[in-house]
């Protein structure tokens, strides 16, 4: 019964709007009736057709459209998406035709001696962190600045800090279970490590700047979120019998750290961190829970519960809202605003392998990027949640970070000992 409905439907014609938010296209807004067969295609032939009636295409452009329904990208025929959202027939469909978003290009593999477990690129520069315990920068192009000896055990995780003039900071952190700051100075192309920073009591699995550049907070599979100042709070003086330091620190010594604040609640190990604003904080971890922590009380604010152990987390800088990878191969979406029982608002469907990393876009609410066991990277519209946009190919092992801090670049390291490289250039 339920095929001879739907193939009634695709016989039937879709009274089909077809309008659009861009301003050089508005223009073309047109009511069509067409075949409940037609999918993407033949839609951008026909606005294509519509757009030079209207004269609003130049003779040497050649723009590539994607098609929305009700804030769901079209990824099958009209009468498909209709028979599946249950729209009659009857009604007249809105479709938003929005520009296509380019695919991205590899630019660059560049091979390390080791598996590449993070990354992050700034403006300028690329850090990547290496089980050779080894921290590498490189330029976009390509060119190997520095090889640093971080730690005595695998890189697991780091984050740029701030920049000024010729002088970069960046925070790594380790199986050693330490972290470490550097200062970079890049017209000597010189490194010293600032501050060793001690307390956590198993590896560390991410670090994440604060907004301000002031603060770093740390995760690690002992289960604690620790916060890190870049001042002289938390910093160990060796001290005599009478309260008096015993030994005047050289000039290029590492001063010890320990943490300004310790908060304890998740269950099993944390694997993800970000500063969603200057007082708060999220977290997920392997117990199956986001948490959501106040600085300013230092307590943990709401807990989010998840069918699956999270290995990953993001929050968008644009929206608020968060990502997270799961062992069971999926991307959730949530929005932690959310009053009903559900906060996952979107579910992503593609990964046949554990997702180790997700990454949102810095400037686009609705893009991300996402990595997996399966040696892929991909990149999605929260739009389209059962087909990615594109598969960022060029992994022969399993994918163990992503990154896209910079918008015009896209990043990956593997277990392939590689950190691939991808330009971006996104439709405007």
């Amino acid at each position: 019964m339920a095929a001879a409905q739907g193939d009634g439907l695709t016989q039937a014609h879709a009274q089909v709007k077809l309008f659009t938010k861009l301003k050089r296209y508005a223009a073309a807004k047109s009511t069509f009736s067409l075949p409940g067969e037609t999918g993407c295609a033949e839609l951008s032939k026909i606005l294509i057709s519509s757009l030079q009636s209207h004269d609003l295409l130049d003779d040497d452009s050649d723009p590539e459209f994607d098609f929305l329904i009700n804030g769901e990208l079209l990824r099958t025929t009209i009468a498909q998406f209709m028979e599946s959202k249950e729209i009659s027939t009857e009604e007249v469909v809105g479709v938003e035709f929005i520009l296509k978003q380019p695919s991205p290009s590899p630019e660059q593999s560049i091979l390390h001696n080791d598996w590449v477990s993070c990354v992050q690129g700034n403006s300028k520069y690329i850090l990547s962190g290496s089980y050779d315990h080894t921290v590498k920068i490189h330029t976009y192009e390509g060119t190997e600045l520095l090889t640093l000896p971080a730690h005595s055990a695998p890189v697991t995780c780091l984050s740029w800090i701030s920049s000024s003039d010729n002088t970069y900071s960046f925070v790594t952190g380790s199986h050693d279970q330490l972290l470490h700051v550097w200062q970079w100075e890049t017209d000597t192309n010189s490194i010293k490590c600032l501050y060793k920073c001690s307390g956590h009591a198993f590896a560390l699995s991410s670090v994440v700047t604060s907004p301000d550049n002031l603060q770093f907070a740390s995760v690690s599979r002992d289960k604690m979120l620790k916060i890190w100042t870049l001042d002289d709070r938390g910093v160990n003086v060796n001290t005599d019998d009478e309260g008096a330091p015993s030994k005047k620190r050289k000039s290029n010594e590492a001063q010890s750290k320990v943490p300004i604040i310790t908060l304890a609640g998740h269950s099993e190990g944390i694997m993800g961190v970000c500063w969603k604003a200057m007082s708060n904080i999220v977290t997920a971890g392997l117990d199956h829970t986001i948490r959501i922590w106040n600085l300013e009380t230092q307590t943990n604010t709401q807990t989010i519960t998840s069918s699956k152990a999270i290995l990953s987390l993001d929050c968008s800088p644009v929206s608020g809202r968060f990502l997270t990878g799961s062992s069971d191969r999926h991307v959730r979406l949530w929005d932690h605003r959310v009053k009903d029982s559900s906060m996952v608002i979107g579910n992503f469907s593609s990964h046949t392998g554990w997702v180790s990393s997700v990454f949102w876009s810095q400037d686009n609410e609705n893009l991300f990027i996402s990595g997996s066991y399966d040696n892929l990277a991909k990149l999605w519209d929260v739009r389209s949640p059962k087909t990615p946009l594109y598969d960022l190919t060029g992994h022969s092992d399993k994918v163990m970070a992503v990154d896209w801090s910079c918008p015009s670049y896209m990043l990956s390291g593997g277990a392939d000992n590689s950190l691939n490289i991808f330009s971006y250039k996104a439709s405007q």
